[in-house]
C-alpha cells in the first residue's frame, strides 16, 4: 500500500462532496510536479501540509520540537495547477485523469467561496 494524499479544506462546504483519497496522484507526485514546473505554475507537493500532531506520530521525540501549524493555500493556487496538467490530458493516466478532475470539481467550489485548503498525506 502506497502513500495517499487527501484533499483537505478550510471549512466546509455545505452540499459539496470533497472525499478524495488521491492514490495514483500520490504514485505520480514526482512527474505531476515536474509537469507542473515546466507548465510555470505550483508543483501539486507545495501544497502539502502536516498537523504537527501528526508529525510527531512520525517522531521520535516529537513533543520536543517546534512544528509549524497545518498551513493552507489559496483554492485558486491549487486549481491554477490542476487545470494546467488536466490541459495537458496526454501526459496523465486513467486513474490520475479521474482524481484531478476530482481535485478540479472541489477546488472550483472552494475558490468560489474563498475557502482555503492543503494536501494531507498519510503513509
Amino acid at each position: 500500500m502506497g502513500a495517499k494524499r487527501y484533499l483537505v479544506l478550510g471549512k466546509k462546504i455545505e452540499g459539496i462532496g470533497t472525499l478524495l483519497e488521491a492514490k495514483n496522484l500520490a504514485r505520480h507526485i514526482a512527474s505531476l510536479d515536474q509537469a507542473a514546473r515546466e507548465l510555470g505554475v505550483h508543483p501539486l507537493s507545495d501544497f502539502l501540509s502536516l498537523s504537527p500532531a501528526e508529525v510527531a506520530e512520525y517522531m521520535d521525540g516529537g513533543d520536543a520540537i517546534e512544528l509549524p501549524p497545518v498551513r493552507d493555500f489559496s483554492a485558486r493556487d491549487g486549481l491554477a495547477t490542476v487545470r494546467a496538467l488536466l490541459a495537458h490530458r496526454s501526459i496523465l493516466a486513467g486513474q490520475v485523469l479521474e482524481e484531478l478532475l476530482k481535485c478540479e470539481r472541489i477546488l472550483s467550489q472552494a475558490a468560489e467561496r474563498g475557502v482555503s485548503w492543503h494536501l494531507q498525506a498519510e503513509a
